[in-house]
C-alpha cells in the first residue's frame, strides 16, 4: 500500500481476524458454564496427508482443545465459532466433523476433564504468573503515582506472560477443575495490571511517537 505517496505493507484481511482473534481470546474472560455442554472434533486423514493431521493437531492443540483420543478432541461449547474459522482458513475443514456434545458417563466429568488437559501443568503455569508479577501488582496498589516507562515495561511484560494462558485453558467450566482453581486468580492479576497499566503505557509509547 502506498501512504503519503509512500510504499509500505498494511495488514491483509486474514491478518487482521487473526488479530482480532487474539485480542477476544486474550482480553475477554470467556468462561464455560456447567450447562453449556461440549464441543468434539472428530478427524480422520489418510497417511499420505499426514502433514495434514500434524497441522490438524497444532491448530487444535493451539486452540485449547483437550485430547479424548487420536482422532477425537474436546473444547467447551463457545469455542465453535473460532474452530470453524480457524480450521476453513487453514483449508483443513475437509478431513473433520464437529459435534455438540454433553458427557454423560461413566466417569465423573471432572476425572475425564484431568485425562483431556494437563491440569498440573496449567497449575504451574499459572503459578509462575502470579510468582512473577502477583508482587508488580502490590507495589502499585501502593503507589499514587505511575510512571509511564515503567508502565509500559511491566505491562508487556505481564501481557507476554498471560497471552499463552487462555490458549491453554480456554475457559473450563468450574465445576470440572480443581476447587479454588489457580486460573482464577491469575486472571485477576493480570486485568487487574491491564486495569492500572494500559493508559499510563499507550500515553508513554504516545508521547515518543509525537517526539520522534
Amino acid at each position: 500500500a502506498k501512504v503519503g505517496g509512500v510504499a509500505g505493507y498494511e495488514l491483509s484481511d486474514t491478518a487482521r481476524e487473526i488479530l482480532d482473534e487474539g485480542d477476544r481470546r486474550i482480553f475477554e474472560r470467556r468462561r464455560a458454564s456447567a450447562g453449556e455442554g461440549w464441543l468434539m472434533v472428530v478427524f480422520s486423514v489418510p497417511e499420505s496427508e499426514r502433514d495434514k493431521r500434524h497441522q490438524l493437531r497444532s491448530r487444535l492443540s493451539w486452540l485449547g482443545f483437550g485430547t479424548v483420543s487420536a482422532g477425537v478432541w474436546i473444547a467447551p461449547a463457545h469455542l465453535l465459532d473460532e474452530t470453524r474459522e480457524t480450521l476453513a482458513r487453514q483449508g483443513l475443514q475437509g478431513y473433520v466433523e464437529l459435534f455438540r456434545a454433553d458427557h454423560a458417563g461413566f466417569a465423573a466429568t471432572a476425572d475425564r476433564v484431568r485425562d483431556w488437559w494437563d491440569l498440573d501443568r496449567l497449575h504451574e503455569l499459572y503459578d509462575a504468573f502470579l510468582a512473577q508479577h502477583g508482587p508488580v501488582l502490590a507495589g502499585y496498589r501502593r503507589r499514587r503515582r505511575i510512571d509511564g516507562a515503567r508502565a509500559f515495561a511491566d505491562y508487556v511484560s505481564a501481557l507476554t506472560d498471560w497471552r499463552r494462558l487462555p490458549y491453554l485453558e480456554p475457559g473450563l467450566p468450574l465445576d470440572v477443575l480443581p476447587p479454588d482453581w489457580i486460573g482464577i486468580r491469575a486472571a485477576d492479576t493480570f486485568f487487574e495490571l491491564r486495569r492500572r497499566l494500559a493508559g499510563p503505557a499507550h500515553d508513554y509509547v504516545e508521547s515518543l511517537r509525537a517526539a520522534a
